[in-house]
């Protein structure tokens, strides 16, 4: 990737992740919401980023195969 793609994409997930951050900062703050609620959230969250972690860990690996295959 060239740089100045990583660079923009650096940028995007920075401003996306404190966005996010802070509205889940400010979701756990409020009395107001049940802890049963709560919970759901931080499932709903953990489940995304395993299944985003997840198709990186593959997409990478299909990748490097791809280049080895080349070769």
């Amino acid at each position: 990737m060239k740089s100045l793609n990583v660079l923009g994409l650096t940028v995007f997930f920075a401003g996306i992740f404190s966005l996010v951050g802070f509205g889940v900062y400010k979701f756990f703050e409020d009395s107001t919401v049940s802890l049963i609620v709560k919970l759901g959230i931080v499932g709903i969250i953990l489940g995304i980023i395993i299944l985003l972690v997840s198709l990186i860990k593959e997409r990478i690996k299909e990748k490097e195969d791809d280049i080895s295959n080349n070769k």
